[in-house]
């Protein structure tokens, strides 16, 4: 289908030059179609950036896919374990997508823009239905410590892009990441007893 022929290319001008270099002509040449038909089905640039967020050419296609598997409500036993998988999981899908990277980067330095706002507010929508459905714990703040994994996995990726370390890891090797792994399911295991005990004192007190 054509849409998607242009929103496919939109991803891969985006990882080839970035998103300040990618524009309507490279899109349309790389999609083998005329550029009227982009602002045809888009309206223009920023129509057509904002349908390839929406159209789960960007991570929040990956919080949808993980819901379908995840279960509701998950036990003590699994918590931990369920959101490991979903963070390990997320670093691995944004280190794959170049596009996402420069998107997120484009982002950064365009906040102030209507545009860039609109795709904040989808994103983060995104990341609310899966908090809702998986971690359902209001009085532990599970959105302030989503952000803040999810905030600390995006800058490092994006740091690798122009770092070979951080500290002593290395952000160019297998390795290196593993060890990222690692500490993300060592966080949450020790954020998982810490919730347990939490719970513990409260039910005894009562």
């Amino acid at each position: 289908m054509t849409m998607e022929r242009i929103l496919r290319a939109m991803g891969e001008v985006m990882a080839e030059r970035g998103t300040e270099k990618a524009g309507i002509n490279a899109v349309a040449e790389r999609a083998d179609v005329n550029k009227v038909l982009i602002y045809r089905y888009f309206g223009g640039w920023n129509g057509l950036l904002e349908a390839y967020v929406q159209r789960g050419f960007f991570l929040s296609i990956f919080n949808e896919k993980f819901l379908e598997t995840a279960p509701e409500s998950p036990s003590p036993e699994i918590r931990s374990k369920l959101w490991s998988d979903y963070t390990i999981q997320f670093m691995q899908e944004f280190r794959a997508r170049k596009s996402s990277q420069e998107l997120i980067r484009w982002e950064m330095t365009h906040g102030a823009t209507e545009l860039a706002q609109r795709l904040a507010a989808f994103r983060n929508e995104s990341f609310k239905n899966l908090i809702n459905k998986i971690a359902p714990f209001a009085d532990y703040d599970p959105m302030a410590i989503t952000s803040l994994m999810v905030s600390a996995v995006t800058h490092m990726v994006l740091l690798s892009a122009q770092h070979e370390r951080i500290m002593d890891i290395d952000l160019q090797s297998d390795e290196g990441w593993g060890r990222m792994e690692t500490a993300i399911r060592r966080i949450y295991a020790g954020l998982n007893i810490a919730l347990e005990l939490e719970t513990s004192k409260k039910v005894s007190v009562v």
